[in-house]
């Protein structure tokens, strides 16, 4: 090589070195990337709480004047102390000489406090309480928070005077997020005082539609209070006992925003649901009472809370609806009753189905007692049952019997010679039918059998993790490795989504349904509530909601743990929408904490991917095989 052709190439190295320090000088400056929280969002925590993303891998991290681990990825987690009202969270990542700083400012709300003693305030528990209409044989509960240590009592002008109240021991705010999934502690700081309490039993009496609750607080007297302090001198911490002196012979007196009716003309009145699938409740916006109750049932409706109606079953059982979900009949229209004469069952080779002819579409209930026993309950129903039938050929009933339990609520008692596998309730016209769904054909083995699996979420992202792996992506590479495992073991196996595309929640139990699925398993990977520590809390968890799927849901738990090595997170009852079909035994697993850093990595690789699919495919095996043997 000459001389010339050796210059030009020095030459030509020296340019491109030069014209690479910029984009290594960029390429160190480090990045940063918050996943969560969002920025000015509300953070629902007391006293601590997480926020995870990402920084260029390398890359040294401080969060508020603490360090932080980064994994090899560049992903974080912290758990830091909050505090109420404005806050930010101050990060700063170095690399090199190069520093980037961050500040993500969020809002912490303010938890409710007990009220000083230097003034009377009278202040409603909930900020915005719904308006009730109430009927004779009622209980009027009245709450409202105030000064601490003081007379309490309530009003409703036109009605009642001076109804008593009493002040509750302190109360314990509501953490729902912490009490599931954490340690379920609340600081005593935290407990309020001045919670009083009263109640009315409504008898015939009526009052306008416009009536308002008038709350009533009164000041101590002073020498009871320095008597409690003389016998527990341990109050005057949280007893200002100079203040009560000023509340002496003091009175406020507050209204309720929201309004009540009592004994209505209005009410009760016959409604009819119009929705397709109906779900009543045990209170307004409260636990399920009853699911899938269908179209056309009819229920007389007694009162109201809000958008919520009161609805009478029977003579002891109320169960709640929306009032968008059902139509109000004409005034004057009463519940309907049903007599029904017989009980019949007709066997098929895949089911056995419970027939109860009535005269119009009630409201039902169906309770698993345990494996084999099953209870219908049918509202507004008098029993004049003479005769019941079996289907001779079939095995799978061993007696079924009919009891009054009380006015209104007729029950029919099932009891089989099979543990449950799933059941249908349903009407046509206006006949009840419970098709109890037998056992698939060979049930002690995987081969064959109708498996759907459910990758959860999409077109929602659902949890992402610290480096942007969305949860919607990371079920589906999940999915798909089960789907191989079960198929090599000779199942038939279904899953509710292929690719990315929008499937609405409501959609995943119907193409298993369309599927004739023996079996559900629905994929996600979990995060936590605000406020929840995910160092401590972590690990794999299964959720069941009908008692048949329980099984199942201990098998697959058990093999996730020893399959993965992941911490035990628990097996939940949890009512989840795609748990709730009752035709099979149905199950969601969270295979991992994807805002973990060390668990959203492991999400992503076919190791950890085929110890789940090993883990689904044993527990569904072991289910099965125990099935076999009860």
């Amino acid at each position: 090589m000459n001389s010339y052709v050796k210059h030009s190439i020095c030459k030509v190295v020296a340019l491109l070195f030069v014209l690479s320090l910029p984009i290594l000088a960029l390429a160190e400056k480090p990045q940063i990337k918050v996943i969560y929280p969002k920025i000015n969002s509300n953070i629902g925590a007391v006293d601590s709480t997480f926020i995870l993303g990402s920084v260029t891998p390398g890359a040294k991290l401080n969060i508020n004047g603490v360090k932080i681990a980064v994994h090899k990825d560049g992903g974080f987690i912290a758990f830091l102390p909050i505090s109420p009202g404005p806050f930010e969270f101050r990060l700063s990542a170095r690399m090199g000489n190069d520093t980037t700083s961050l500040i993500w400012p969020v809002s912490i709300p303010l938890p409710r406090r007990s009220f000083g003693y230097d003034s009377l305030i009278i202040s409603e528990i909930a900020d915005t309480l719904p308006n009730k209409g109430l009927s004779c044989g009622d209980k009027l509960i009245v709450e409202f928070q105030g000064t601490p240590g003081c007379v309490a009592y309530f009003s409703i002008p036109g009605m009642v005077d001076s109804v008593p109240m009493a002040e509750l021991p302190p109360q314990t705010q509501s953490f729902w997020g912490e009490a599931l999934f954490g340690a379920g502690a609340v600081p005593e700081t935290l407990k309020i005082r001045g919670y009083y309490q009263g109640f009315l039993n409504i008898g015939p009496e009526k009052i306008r539609d416009s009536s308002r609750i008038c709350y009533h607080l009164k000041g101590p007297d002073y020498n009871q209070i320095m008597a409690r302090i003389t016998a527990n001198p341990t109050e005057i911490s949280h007893l200002n006992f100079l203040a009560p002196r000023k509340l002496y012979h003091r009175q406020i007196t507050d209204s309720s925003h929201y309004f009540i009716t009592i004994n209505s003309p209005e009410w009760p009145r016959l409604v009819e649901f119009t929705d397709s699938i109906q779900v009543m409740r045990v209170g307004s916006a409260k636990g399920y009472f009853a699911i899938f109750q269908p179209r056309g049932v009819q229920a007389e409706a007694v009162g109201y809370e809000g958008e919520w109606l009161k609805l009478k079953l029977s003579e002891t059982q109320y169960g709640w609806v929306k009032k968008s979900g059902v139509s109000l009949l004409d005034i004057g229209l009463t519940t309907p009753i049903s007599f029904p004469k017989t009980i019949r069952t007709y066997s098929f080779p895949e089911s056995l189905v419970v027939e109860i002819p009535l005269s119009a579409v009630h409201p039902f209930r169906i309770d698993e007692v345990s494996e084999k026993l099953i209870l219908i309950d049918l509202f507004g129903v008098t029993s004049n049952t003479d005769w019941i039938r079996y289907d001779f050929k079939d095995d799978y009933l061993d007696i079924a019997a009919w009891s009054q339990i009380e006015p209104g609520l007729y029950r029919v008692r099932l009891n089989l010679s099979r543990p449950l596998w799933g059941y249908d309730a349903y009407y046509s016209g206006t006949v009840f039918k419970l098709k109890i769904i037998k056992p698939p054909l060979n049930v002690g083995i995987l081969k064959n059998k109708i498996i759907v699996i459910d990758p959860g979420h999409s077109p929602d992202p659902g949890s992402v993790g610290p480096t942007g792996l969305k949860e919607s992506q990371a079920n589906l590479m999940i999915a798909k490795v089960v789907q191989r495992e079960l198929v090599q073991k000779g199942a038939k196996v279904i899953l509710t989504r292929n690719d990315m595309s929008n499937l609405p929640l409501n959609e995943r139990p119907v193409v298993a349904n369309k599927s004739h699925a023996d079996l559900f398993v629905s994929f996600h990977n979990n995060a936590l509530p605000d406020g929840v520590n995910p160092f401590i809390n972590n690990g794999v968890s299964t959720y069941y909601y009908h008692p048949h799927s329980i099984a199942l849901a201990r098998a697959i738990q058990e093999y996730l743990i020893s399959e993965t090595g992941l911490n035990d997170y628990g097996l939940y009852y949890g009512n989840l929408a795609v748990d709730r079909p009752t035709q099979y035994p149905a199950v969601l697993v969270e295979c991992a904490f994807i805002i973990l850093p060390e668990q959203e990595a492991l999400i992503k690789t076919e190791a950890f991917q085929a110890q789940i699919a090993r883990a689904i495919r044993k527990g569904i095996e072991q289910y099965l095989r125990q099935y076999a043997k009860r």
